[in-house]
């Protein structure tokens, strides 16, 4: 298991807990309408989709890389 590998599956673990974090934000009767938690929400919105950009980022990077 290479290294891309592995930084790869971490990457695409904080976009899935950063987009479960939101949907508990945006749809717990608990907390709904609470301005803390819109806030929280649309925050790790923002850093699932800095996660995907900085994985773009690294795959067209490491496109070139050979890895054997």
């Amino acid at each position: 298991m290479s290294l891309k590998f592995v930084h790869q599956v971490i990457i695409f673990a904080g976009i899935a807990i950063s987009l479960v974090f939101a949907w508990f934000c945006f749809t717990d009767p608990s907390t709904t309408g609470d301005t803390r938690f819109v806030l929280a929400g649309i925050g790790s919105i923002g850093a699932a989709l800095a996660l995907v950009a900085y994985e773009i980022h690294f795959l067209k990077k490491t496109r070139k890389l050979i890895i054997g």
